[in-house]
């Protein structure tokens, strides 16, 4: 396991207030939020057989700095900005060690006949595909925006970033998904509906 504590700035940390954070508190900030922290973790290229891992990497930072967390309207915030961090760090290993031959995803997901599961894990593959080709800024604009539905004000906060800079992200990244999908046969060029000449 990776040791994240020491790089994880305190600024992503929110302000301590209040009454200190209880067992019960870290409990539910994790059923609240593991989905997202694993989601977000796959989504910034972490490998899927070191996903489980690095969530549970994500939740023992969380756990050494709850005293300084009081929850509220950040916790998403708070929580993303250590998933980058595990991220970069997952990256950062994998290019020292060389490309590892993964372990396959199970194709068909619980509950989804064997098409619908292999057109999910296409469509997951292609969005992967795409969001690995973004740069740093764009993807994490774009992951909290488009997939995660947070609110340009919301994401700006979660990336301390100005909010008319994350739209601008937000924007060129809409226009690369399409130009992605284009090359790869999977829109209508020009605006022209598939199956017209």
């Amino acid at each position: 396991m990776l040791d994240t504590t020491s790089r994880v700035s305190p600024e992503a940390a929110p302000e301590p207030t209040g009454a200190p954070p209880t067992r019960a508190d870290f409990d539910t900030l994790y059923r609240a939020h593991a989905a997202f922290v694993w989601r977000s973790l796959r989504r910034l290229g972490v490998r899927e057989a070191a996903l489980d891992d690095a969530t549970q990497e994500v939740f023992v930072v969380v756990h050494r700095r709850f005293a300084d967390f009081r929850p509220g309207p950040t916790e998403k915030s708070w929580l993303f900005a250590i998933a980058q961090r595990v991220a970069s760090d997952q990256r950062r290993w994998l290019r020292r060690k060389g490309n590892l031959v993964q372990i396959p995803e199970q194709t068909v997901a619980e509950g989804h006949s064997p098409y619908e599961g292999a057109l999910r894990r296409e469509a997951s593959d292609w969005l992967l595909a795409f969001l690995d080709q973004l740069d740093d800024a764009r993807r994490d604009a774009f992951i909290l925006s488009e997939l995660e539905q947070m609110t340009f004000a919301e994401v700006s906060s979660a990336l301390d970033v100005n909010a008319n800079t994350i739209a601008s992200r937000v924007a060129s990244a809409r226009r690369a998904l399409v130009t992605f999908l284009e090359s790869r046969g999977l829109a209508p060029r020009d605006g022209t509906k598939e199956g017209t000449p």
